[in-house]
């Protein structure tokens, strides 16, 4: 026979009944369960319709890749505008290839006793010196440049800050390969160019021809060039400069100082285009510049940089 088990006391123990709960817990519990339900549900609904668009809408195409039929592809953003040229000041502007512009060439002289000092085929080592020369003496002149000295063009823009005028000479000065066609002459002109515009911010309508206009030897390359170039060059809006008085420093390495000095110094002319040499090869060349500059000083000319108002010298044209 069972017996039922006993208490601490000796009395006997009831099994536990699980007490039901109150209404208000039961309302909480119903409350908090709608929520969770009300949650699911939005959720579900949501998500089913991010997938429905995402399944509906078009899938980017590949650039270049035609679009899927019926579907609209959207035209690629067109390439920003390319900025535009800082504008030129007016000395920059005087000297800027500008084929629209109406000038009257100078061709006859200015009618004053002027002297325009221009060296070709730097920059070099020996720029700044012609530089500091020409700073000492207060005049000006022109540089007409070339581009085969990568390291030295940094000169090009202080020659022009100092005040003097940039022309284009060419890029090679190799005979064979400028005046190889009219083509190849320009294509030369146009690397020299673009060399002077990244110093100065543009391209001078300045230029001197390799040899000058007169010169024989582009007959060896292409007979009749310098012909076609005297009237297209202009028709493009450049102008060429040759000289009429040259210091004979091409003559040869470091030409005797005293040589130069004679060759350079002359009586009778109004207007003195005098050609020098801006090279490695002539060091002696900013050595002879005092004594021609106080020759012509002292018999009152002036000193100027070539602009569209000055003197413009052509020689004859033998090819």
């Amino acid at each position: 026979m069972t017996r039922e088990p006993e208490g601490r006391r000796g009395a006997p123990v009831r099994p536990r009944v699980a007490s039901r709960p109150s209404a208000r817990e039961q309302q909480r519990s119903a409350r908090g369960l709608a929520v969770v339900v009300a949650l699911l549900t939005v959720a579900l609904i949501g998500g089913a319709g991010a997938l429905a668009l995402l399944v509906s809408a078009p899938r980017a195409a590949a650039p270049g890749a035609p679009a899927a039929p019926g579907v609209l592809q959207e035209p690629d953003a067109p390439p920003p505008p390319p900025e535009p040229e800082p504008a030129l000041d007016e000395r920059a502007a005087g000297l800027a290839l500008d084929p629209s512009a109406q000038t009257d060439w100078r061709l006859d002289g200015t009618g004053e006793k002027t002297v325009y000092l221009t060296f070709d085929d730097g920059p070099s080592d020996n720029t700044p010196r012609v530089l500091d020369v020409l700073d000492r003496y207060g005049v000006k002149a022109t540089f007409f440049v070339t581009g085969h000295e990568p390291d030295k063009r940094g000169y090009i823009r202080d020659a022009y800050e100092r005040g003097h005028s940039i022309g284009l000479h060419t890029m090679t000065h190799d005979y064979a390969q400028v005046y190889a066609s009219e083509d190849a002459f320009f294509g030369d002109l146009d690397q020299v160019g673009q060399v002077v515009k990244e110093q100065i911010g543009f391209v001078p309508y300045l230029t001197r021809f390799p040899g000058g206009a007169s010169n024989t030897v582009s007959a060896n390359y292409c007979p009749g060039i310098m012909s076609a170039l005297v009237s297209d060059l202009p028709a493009r809006g450049y102008q060429f400069y040759d000289w009429n008085v040259s210091s004979g420093d091409a003559a040869g390495t470091n030409v005797d100082v005293e040589k130069i000095v004679q060759s350079s110094c002359v009586e009778g002319y109004t207007n003195v285009m005098l050609l020098f040499h801006d090279s490695s090869t002539k060091d002696t060349t900013p050595d002879a510049l005092p004594r021609i500059i106080e020759f012509y000083q002292q018999r009152g000319y002036r000193f100027e940089p070539i602009t569209r108002e000055g003197f413009v010298c052509h020689h004859g044209v033998n090819n």
